[in-house]
């Protein structure tokens, strides 16, 4: 059985920064991905939809999940504990939240 630990999701932060703030690396990506399959972007995030029949804009973050947008501020993500993936050395290291989405 898995140690799992809950983690709030802060605003601006991607897959990707969760994965290092977490982690210390993206190798741990699919893991995460397995362990949060409702995950979901921020609603306000992405571009307007140049496509859509109707002419009204549709975020990007409503059409599809994407690792380079912000996950939902707020929500929460499971992290396992045990994984072999956690790079305990970087992790320590971190001592701010990590954000990178603009």
């Amino acid at each position: 059985m898995q140690d799992m630990k809950t983690v709030k999701v802060k605003p601006n932060q991607t897959v990707f920064d969760i994965l290092v703030e977490q982690y210390g690396t993206c190798e741990a990506l699919e893991e995460f991905m397995c362990n949060n399959p409702a995950l979901e972007n921020a609603p306000e995030a992405g571009v307007p939809d140049k496509d859509s029949v109707s002419g009204r804009s549709t975020p990007e973050a409503m059409r599809a999940f994407r690792l380079d947008l912000p996950v939902r501020s707020g929500s929460t993500v499971r992290i396992d504990t045990d994984s072999k993936l956690i790079k305990t050395s970087v992790v320590k290291e971190i001592n701010t939240e990590v954000t990178t989405y603009n």
